[in-house]
């Protein structure tokens, strides 16, 4: 896991050498993790509604529907605006720096920059979601952290040996030596698939512990629907952190 944070730290002060853009960077990355909170507001709302449509009147329930499909929107409308801004974000950071590159080593900056954006908000959403879960129930949030850090280790593990892969198809591609596109691509994909299958391994723990935590009454069952809302969410970033790993380990490479 330290391998991970490492090469993200340092990828980050070398593709912005600025604090200016350092900050506007990360508070990017903030606002996709309040996004993702948001999301499950969203859906404690709509499980509340749907659980006490009987007992509400109808004056409170049209109130609540539309401050639900008023809140939604407002999250698809902030994730849309946060994506789009962060490419002129990029484009001014990388305009500032005399570093002259030629094409292909600035395809490799643009790919690493959305690469780095993308993996840090992930872990960043991740790590909001996880204080929900806190929240809701902390044995329940200590479990799920105990599998996150897990998975994320074998990731880690997974990604540094992707770094070496990438370091000797660039070698062997200097030196004009084939490399075979099953190998090539192959070691990349094999290895994002593994991290992706532990994800699943770690939301079927998950999902049991949660059925057991409802089943004795810890957690109420609208808590339950939410938290498995988020545990579909943290599998979804589990499985896009190891697969964008190792695409960040490619353009890493390719962009040294």
């Amino acid at each position: 896991m330290k391998v991970i944070l490492w090469n993200l730290r340092k990828s980050l002060l070398e593709l912005f050498p600025t604090s200016k853009y350092r900050l506007i960077l990360i508070s990017l990355i903030l606002i996709a993790a309040f996004i993702s909170v948001s999301e499950l507001l969203v859906a404690k709302l709509f499980t509340q509604i749907i659980l006490n449509e009987d007992e509400l009147a109808k004056s409170t329930l049209f109130l609540l529907i539309g401050g639900f499909f008023i809140f939604y929107g407002f999250t698809r409308a902030g994730q849309f605006a946060q994506r789009i801004y962060r490419l002129r974000v990029f484009d001014k950071a990388f305009k500032a720096t005399d570093a002259e590159l030629s094409m292909a080593k600035d395809n490799w900056r643009w790919s690493l920059a959305f690469e780095l954006t993308h993996i840090s908000s992930t872990l960043t959403q991740m790590g909001v979601v996880l204080a929900f879960f806190l929240y809701i129930n902390w044995i329940f949030a200590l479990i799920n952290l105990v599998m996150i850090i897990i998975v994320l280790e074998v990731i880690g593990r997974l990604f540094k040996k992707q770094i070496e892969a990438q370091r000797g198809f660039v070698e062997a591609k200097k030196n004009k030596t084939p490399v075979a596109n099953v190998i090539r691509v192959g070691t990349r994909i094999k290895s994002g698939e593994i991290g992706i299958l532990l994800s699943g391994i770690a939301m079927i723990f998950m999902l049991g512990a949660l059925f057991y935590f409802n089943y004795i009454g810890d957690i109420s069952a609208s808590n339950t629907v939410v938290l498995f809302f988020g545990l579909r969410m943290q599998n979804s970033n589990l499985s896009g952190i190891s697969t964008g790993l190792m695409r960040f380990a490619r353009a890493r490479t390719h962009s040294e």
